[in-house]
């Protein structure tokens, strides 16, 4: 075989591929668009760099403990799973204790027994001599063993329950030896721990509150329900405070119209029995709520108020909500007030805000669908349609009122300008344009392509009217979202999937779980595992720290301009390539 030929040292090193005319032309297209209206040439809002925040809140929330080294294992600790057959096979190939001989010697005299406590066995190895060697697979904790504390634990954590863990030992092929009253009574001791451990987070959350802001306080608040629509027989109030880099959750209210013992009851006994075992087991029972699912935020509205002076010292005088329900009303004309001489003020979710101009234009669409109107000596039949008011065309039009709002926090007067300029633009009359126009660009472009006749901007006038109003604008002027609550119902239900119905306690547990790690990370659920009466444990910890790592390098991530660029590219490439599989009676 011949030598391998040298590279040549004077080959100029190969270039990495970054792109070609087709890549470039299509990012171009998609950077910084909301939604595009015409493939052809795409508006952009250019993004406010004050209103971006440099660090992510969950840095600002976890940093100081995320610092604090983990101890290295010393000694072997925790559990694992060992297959018993392999376990029981090196003991008795030990020496017993008292005739020097392997347990296992002889296998007609010598075998191991087994006492089960729920997953917690205890070992009985007999030796020919009838020596015993035993021992149990896991320590006591209080009255019960670890294992036996630490697996319901794990699965509520997951948003498992008592099937869901049954299963997975099965398919570990492990004793399924756990019974439902044990279950339950681990459950009850778990729900105590977390319920405690949460009630220290968020009295923790509002004194740093407190000491940051006064006794006087905005809070984001807004309602979650277990099912959707107003079927639901459980629901969730959440009060945070309205911080963008420090939101922390400060109180909650679970509801529920249901209690299974009473369902139960209700059913065996005569009305006459019911009314009386009723009055014993009021004290206990699960439904706490009375009333329909829409009317559980309202309520827990009102209950969250009304203890905020002697739960936190606290005073919610900034109401920040989306409207969608009669929350704020609720408090702000409770009689007698809430709050002697304190007025609570209503502030607008600017995310939900910004969802009303595509609202209210495919209403005011839908109003003049049969509307005749002039244009060029013609006759035409509504504003909505191609060259006119197009579906495209509102998301387009909503994602820069937005960006009117947020690009302008505290300056109503700037925001009300943006906001007349998109009704401008679309008119033909670009002087006030930014830079996100094409008349701005250098080389300039087509500022028209995307407008709209003169008659559909005269429709839609009183629309950017009524959104460009003071009152509405003023209460914009925050510029905050119900991102925090939002974020803060996912961690919820992921705890306890929407998937299954539970009870009240059930469902508290996974609120105040959420809570934990919402306000201090999965570092602060090791405070459960003390109030239980277990150690928190080396690989316990190990985990939780890294965990809450990941979490502040992921949201870090997302804060990236490269990585907020990415995702609006492939959000409209997905956007680009998909076609309608689903349109009512499009498909034969």
């Amino acid at each position: 075989m011949g030598k391998r030929k040298s590279q040549r040292s004077d080959r100029p090193k190969r270039r990495s591929f970054s792109g070609n005319v087709y890549t470039r032309r299509r990012e171009q297209a998609t950077e910084g668009s909301i939604i595009g209206e015409d493939r052809q040439h795409q508006t952009r809002v250019e993004p406010n760099p004050k209103a971006q925040p440099k660090r992510s809140s969950s840095k600002v929330k976890l940093g100081p403990q995320i610092d604090d080294k983990v101890d290295e294992e010393q000694d072997l600790s925790g559990f694992r799973f060992v297959d018993v057959k392999i376990l029981t096979d090196f003991v008795l190939n030990l020496l017993c204790p008292e005739c020097k001989r392997p347990l296992g010697e002889n296998k007609r005299l010598s075998f191991v027994s087994e006492e089960k406590s729920s997953l917690a066995s205890k070992l009985t190895f007999t030796c020919q001599c009838q020596h015993k060697l035993s021992f149990w697979t896991s320590s006591k904790c209080g009255r019960t063993y670890e294992v036996n504390r630490r697996f319901p634990l794990a699965m509520f954590a997951i948003g498992r329950n008592f099937t869901q863990g049954k299963r997975f030992l099965g398919n570990m092929n492990m004793p399924t030896s756990m019974f439902k009253t044990s279950w339950a009574f681990h459950k009850k001791a778990i729900l105590h721990a977390t319920e405690r451990t949460a009630d220290e987070s968020t009295q923790k959350a509002a004194a740093e509150l407190k000491a940051s802001k006064g006794e006087e306080v905005a809070v984001s608040c807004d309602g979650t329900w277990q099912r959707r629509g107003f079927q639901s027989k459980n629901g969730v109030f959440t009060v945070l405070s309205a911080d963008k880099q420090n939101s922390k959750v400060i109180d909650t209210v679970v509801m529920s119209n249901y209690c299974d013992a009473c369902a139960k009851n209700k059913k065996k006994r005569t009305e006459e029995g019911f009314n009386e075992w009723k009055l014993t087991h009021a004290p206990a029972c699960d439904k706490n709520h009375v009333g329909s699912a829409g009317s559980m935020e309202p309520a827990g509205a009102l209950t969250a108020f009304k203890r905020s002076e002697t739960l936190h010292e606290l005073k919610y005088v900034s109401f920040l909500g989306d409207g969608d329900s009669k929350s704020f009303s609720s408090v702000s004309k409770a009689e007698p007030p809430i709050y002697e001489n304190v007025k609570i003020e209503k502030l607008e979710c600017c995310g939900h805000v910004q969802k009303r101009m595509a609202r209210q234009l495919t209403n005011k669409v839908a109003a003049l669908k049969k509307e005749t109107f002039r244009q060029n000596g013609k006759t035409v039949t509504g504003i909505g349609g191609k060259g006119r008011l197009t579906k495209q065309g509102i998301l387009n039009i909503q994602g820069h009122y937005g960006a009117a709002i947020r690009n302008n926090v505290g300056d109503v007067g700037a925001m009300q300008r943006d906001v007349r300029t998109i009704l401008e633009h679309r008119n033909k009359v670009h002087v006030n344009c930014g830079l996100w126009c094409p008349s701005k660009k250098n080389p300039p472009g087509d500022p028209n392509i995307n407008a709209l006749p003169p008659y559909v901007c005269e429709a839609i006038t009183p629309v950017f009217e009524t959104l460009s109003s003071d009152t509405l604008l003023s209460k914009c002027a925050h510029g905050g979202t119900q991102n925090t609550n939002e974020s803060f119902h996912n961690m919820i239900w992921e705890r306890c999937p929407k998937t299954g119905f539970v009870g009240r306690p059930r469902l508290t547990l996974a609120v105040s779980d959420a809570t934990i790690a919402y306000n201090d990370g999965e570092m602060g659920r090791l405070s459960i595992f003390t109030k239980l009466g277990m150690p928190q444990g080396y690989h316990t910890t190990k985990c939780f720290s890294e965990l809450d790592r990941a979490r502040i390098k992921a949201a870090g991530a997302r804060l990236q301009p490269g990585e907020r660029r990415a995702r609006r590219i492939a959000a409209a490439q997905v956007a680009e390539g998909q076609e309608e599989f689903y349109q009512a009676g499009a498909h034969e």
